[in-house]
């Protein structure tokens, strides 16, 4: 490949795909996500269906990207001139108000804040997590409705750092943000940095179980086939009359969720599109 230019991997899938693709893609390390019309892109395509375009940062994750997505869709790579990219993938991103108080905007785009509103500065980069995502907007809906000030948060797969970030902004004391990709944590520190809340968050990639104390909000915004294996070490590190807050759930896994984490008490449950997030306390309290 010529070093001017950049691989993109293009995913064609049919509509009920489409959310799980894009979560994928961002786990393999897509630094950005453009999702357009199959229709548009593919001749005598079927109706309904869309294309993923994912960029990634080199060659060689954008291959690795290939061969892991073409094990379950069907995925192709292309190249564009490496001048272009750096700011063609940003064209995703943009200001969004989630709940009552918060605004996310990246840094290029200037935020229109209104008195009242919660700003946070949230750049992606490498990292799962512009709240973009409806698995992200529903954690943050919960933290908008729940952060009274003084908490203390674990945040469990952290990704850029937004919920994190985004508890801090609300009012939490502090934040230990968890996540076992090296990139993550880098991605999350600058990012609690560019919303001056840095002194407030510890970034790691220590394992949970090595995680000391409990914390009043547990967050994992991870995947159901993930979660179903966590309920004893997030349960751990649950303060005894405190918030678990769990996403990437699909609508139709949430039973199978509750049960992996029962006897907990199910207090919430906010849903967009397919996706859901659960918020649970102990039995009893």
């Amino acid at each position: 490949m010529s070093g001017a230019r950049h691989p993109f991997v293009t995913v064609r899938v049919r509509s009920e795909q489409l959310e799980l693709a894009q979560l994928r893609l961002w786990e393999l390390g897509a630094t950005g996500l453009e999702e357009r019309d199959q229709t548009t892109l593919v001749r005598d395509a079927e109706s309904g269906g869309a294309v993923v375009i994912a960029a990634f940062a080199d060659e060689a994750s954008a291959q690795y990207a290939l061969r892991e997505m073409r094990s379950e869709y069907e995925a192709d790579i292309l190249y564009v001139p490496r001048a272009d990219w750096a700011t063609e993938w940003r064209r995703g991103f943009g200001a969004q108000r989630i709940g009552k108080r918060l605004l996310l905007h990246p840094s290029w785009e200037p935020a229109q804040s209104k008195p009242g509103d919660v700003v946070l500065t949230i750049d992606p980069e490498n990292a799962f997590g512009s709240g973009d995502h409806e698995s992200t907007r529903l954690v943050l809906q919960v933290l908008d409705e729940r952060v009274a000030g003084g908490e203390r948060v674990l945040d469990v797969g952290c990704g850029s750092g937004v919920l994190s970030i985004a508890a801090l902004r609300l009012g939490a004391a502090l934040a230990f943000a968890t996540d076992i990709e090296e990139d993550a944590v880098i991605v999350a520190a600058r990012n609690a940095e560019l919303n001056g809340v840095a002194p407030r968050v510890r970034a790691s990639t220590l394992p949970l179980a090595e995680v000391e104390g409990v914390f009043d909000i547990v967050l994992a915004n991870i995947e159901t086939r993930v979660l179903v294996d966590m309920p004893n070490d997030l349960q751990a590190r649950l303060a005894p009359a405190g918030l678990l807050v769990l996403s990437g759930i699909l609508r139709p896994e949430r039973e199978e969720l509750l049960a992996a984490y029962a006897p907990m008490k199910l207090e919430q449950c906010l849903e967009e599109g397919e996706w859901c997030a659960c918020v649970l306390r102990h039995a009893g309290r």
